[in-house]
């Protein structure tokens, strides 16, 4: 083959190539493209599944902190809180009229997001500070929070706690679990309260009758229902059974 010629085939596969390589890196951008979104979708897959069955673990990384921190701060309340009228001594079941009274001073100077008692439930292990509010983002991001449309132990009406369910510790995940007869106990800084639970019951999130007064100090426990959804709520009612006062 001549000079010529070679030149001539050489131009040709130089151009072929020029013409040949925007296409190969459009399928290789394309395949990175593909592997990157499938990466993306598993990782998504897993996350979901991690929430579904575990809840979110960056958010109850949140909480587990601020509960170290409200600890501290309950701590203190409970050293500080005196009743204007000390209860008994002699009697481990304090009057229902020194109770009333702790709890009505108390509640004048608990202000919005205070944490202001400790809320124990055995059946699904729980321990956890509680907070003066129902705000989503400054309140039950903490921990479950008190209801301020509703009373306060010790005062004969209704108390009401919310707590998450999937996000920021979901501290009332397991409320469905809970079983009519086990205990519950507020330990407040005016006395330890202990109920028992007699009733579940699912309400549309916009039904309000469980705040509703009965002939006893109730105490109601409230959470989204079902899992990954606010159009209903799960709750929990519990009857007043037994009144300490606060550990020194």
């Amino acid at each position: 083959m001549s000079d010529d010629s070679s030149e001539r085939a050489g131009g040709e596969n130089d151009a072929s190539a020029l013409v040949s390589r925007p296409g190969s890196r459009k399928r290789r951008f394309a395949n990175r493209l593909g592997l990157a979104i499938a990466a993306l979708g598993l990782v998504l897959i897993v996350w979901a599944i991690v929430i579904l069955f575990f809840g979110d673990p960056v958010t109850a990384l949140y909480q587990d902190w601020r509960q170290h921190q409200m600890s501290g701060q309950l701590n203190k309340e409970f050293k500080q809180f005196s009743p204007s009228a000390p209860f008994s001594k002699k009697s481990k079941q304090p009057s229902p009229t020194a109770i009333r009274g702790a709890a009505w001073r108390f509640s004048l100077q608990a202000h919005a997001g205070q944490p202001i008692g400790r809320i124990e439930i055995p059946r699904i292990g729980l321990n956890k500070v509680f907070v003066n509010g129902t705000d989503w983002a400054t309140d039950l991001s903490r921990g479950p929070g008190r209801y301020p449309q509703s009373s306060w132990p010790g005062m004969g009406k209704v108390t009401a706690i919310a707590g998450h369910r999937t996000t920021f510790g979901a501290p009332f995940r397991h409320i469905d679990e809970i079983a009519r007869g086990d205990r519950i106990r507020l330990l407040m800084p005016y006395g330890t309260f202990t109920y028992r639970v007699f009733r579940h019951e699912v309400v549309p999130s916009n039904d309000w009758s469980i705040l509703h007064r009965r002939r006893f100090d109730t105490l109601v426990l409230s959470a989204c229902h079902p899992l990954f959804s606010a159009s209903h709520r799960w709750i929990v009612f519990a009857r007043l059974v037994a009144v300490t006062p606060p550990a020194s």
